[in-house]
């Protein structure tokens, strides 16, 4: 099947929405009530139970005190009670954006030609470490995941969340520091163009452009100056062979680059071009794709709607980079 244009998606939403969507959409508004009814009693509930439970901890650490007693059991079983209360009260938010994301998500995804759906899948972690993008990290998060073909390009968009937890000792304690490695979009492209060498375009660090080399895996690749100056501040370039970089980040693509990041007021767009792949991270704030909420009703358009832009605006990057080509024409 042949792949609509942007505009022919976007005229023959309201339609899809209306016959396949809007069934769905009542039928998740029941299941949504209960569960923003499971979490209103379990706040209440645990609105009574939690300050009993601090009270009785701070009267049994009194007669501790008092008693010198040497082992603390309910102590430990108090600080349980209320992360299993504070869990159970949490579970309807979970269970039901996972009963959404499974019932409504693939339907909604049909509209697309040619593309599929799949929630808390990862891209390959090969192609992640292959990348060079994101290699410092040790726990790994996914959300959204769609793949399928546009205009004869495969393309995986998916939602990640990438941290690195450090252990460390200080005076022989035992502390952990858990940061944010990567949080955004990742979008990999299967290229018409075909290329031998790996190219990586890093987000400008400016002064502490040295300190980020030492976090990259920088082996095998040179960095490349570029004659578009403007494309320089934002950037830093790196290649295995730099006639072939130059060859791949034509003016027209770099242009389009920076109109990329300037359309999803992404905090950071980086990408690699390696194995006939385009692989593009972007950072954003934002969580992308939520069509529903369990504190608005599903019947409410503007989320499904806003999904199905941000969806759209994904696959319109093949169009903004003319990805379907062969050659970069500009």
């Amino acid at each position: 099947m042949e792949n609509r244009s942007i505009e022919e998606l976007r005229n023959g939403f309201d339609a899809f929405y209306q016959e396949k969507l809007l069934p769905l959409a009542q039928q998740m508004e029941k299941l949504r009530q209960k569960y923003f009814w499971c979490f209103i009693i379990g706040c209440v509930a645990a609105f009574i139970l939690v300050p009993i439970i601090v009270y009785l901890t701070i009267r049994h650490q009194e007669n501790l005190l008092e008693s010198e007693m040497g082992q603390d059991w309910p102590t430990v079983l108090y600080y349980m009670a209320v992360l299993i209360i504070l869990a159970v009260v949490a579970s309807p938010l979970y269970l039901y954006r996972k009963k959404e994301k499974n019932l409504l998500m693939p339907e909604f995804i049909k509209y697309f030609d040619g593309f599929s759906y799949a929630y808390e899948e990862f891209i390959g972690t090969d192609v992640i470490y292959g990348s060079r993008l994101i290699d410092d990290f040790n726990r790994r998060q996914s959300d959204d995941y769609f793949y399928g073909t546009y205009k004869n390009v495969k393309m995986i968009v998916s939602e990640e969340k990438f941290d690195k937890l450090r252990v460390y000792y200080v005076e022989d304690k035992r502390k952990q520091k858990l940061s944010t490695v990567f949080d955004g979009i990742l979008i990999l492209f299967s290229m018409n163009k075909k290329f031998s060498g790996q190219t990586v375009v890093f987000q400008d660090k400016g002064v502490f452009n040295k300190i980020a080399q030492w976090n990259r895996n920088l082996s095998g690749l040179e960095n490349v100056h570029l004659e578009d100056s403007r494309f320089e501040k934002e950037f830093e370039v790196y290649a295995s062979d730099q006639v072939e970089a130059r060859y791949l980040l034509t003016t027209a693509f770099m242009e389009r680059m920076l109109n990329l990041r300037k359309m999803y007021h992404a905090n950071q767009v980086e990408f690699s071009f390696f194995d006939n792949h385009l692989f593009i991270s972007l950072t954003t704030k934002k969580n992308m794709f939520e069509s529903t909420s369990l504190f608005k009703s599903c019947l409410d358009r503007k989320m499904i709607d806003r999904t199905f832009e941000q969806f759209l605006s994904i696959m319109s990057i093949i169009d903004i980079l003319k990805l379907d080509k062969i050659q970069y024409t500009g």
